[in-house]
């Protein structure tokens, strides 16, 4: 069975569960406005679905995936990223979000390549890979300063992470996202999830590092 057809065996189960056994209340809850209250943005690798990881229902998160989870800067009049910054808009002033996730993962090939570039050459015209990653470059620049004598793997996990940090800072350049902040009604969080451990940890501000959400003891 190839890939597709998998996916269509993949709604028959889904069909079954939220159709047949209990086809009202799918209904019901499918003629409704979607509420969730948690925005994930995260990023495109298939390994990393986060409705999958965090055992979310359907409507219970808002996601939008792109290569290495990045959200730019806020520009105003530009807006030259309209589809990230479009869903961050929808998620705080129209759905009324409580909590904004930027989830980073180990192994990311938009770090990667991030990491592997040399600014020094100027990128194809058709590369949209190089001016997106650049987004987030000055958290490749404190690794290479910071790390300098460390192997690429170890800078290119750093990385991840502060990538991660780095887009919270932009998050915090909207305008309706500030003003969330400010009246209380909304919290941002960085999340890192390790794809090979399945460990996931959290940025603790206080801190000032990244601890595991769930603790082993």
């Amino acid at each position: 069975m190839d890939s597709y057809h998998e996916l269509i065996e993949g709604y028959k189960a889904f069909r079954d569960k939220y159709l047949h056994q209990d086809i009202d209340a799918y209904r019901r809850w499918a003629a409704m406005t979607q509420s969730p209250k948690v925005m994930i943005i995260g990023c495109s690798d298939s390994r990393v679905n986060p409705a999958i990881l965090t055992h979310a229902g359907l409507g219970e998160i808002f996601v939008t995936n792109n290569v290495a989870n990045i959200v730019p800067p806020f520009e105003a009049g530009r807006h030259s990223h309209t589809s990230i910054g479009a869903a961050v808009q929808f998620a705080v002033t129209r759905l009324k979000v409580s909590h904004i996730i930027v989830m980073a993962h180990s192994g990311c090939g938009g770090i990667r390549a991030l990491m592997s570039q040399d600014y020094n050459d100027e990128a194809p015209d058709d590369d949209y890979i190089h001016g997106w990653i650049n987004v987030v470059k000055e958290a490749k620049e404190a690794v290479k300063y910071a790390m300098s004598d460390r192997d690429l793997e170890e800078q290119c996990q750093i990385c991840e992470m502060e990538g991660a940090l780095v887009s919270l800072t932009n998050l915090m350049q909207y305008p309706y996202v500030r003003e969330a902040l400010e009246e209380g009604r909304l919290d941002l969080h960085a999340w890192y999830f390790h794809t090979e451990s399945g460990e996931l940890l959290a940025y603790n501000y206080e801190e000032k590092r990244y601890r595991r959400v769930v603790q082993t003891h």
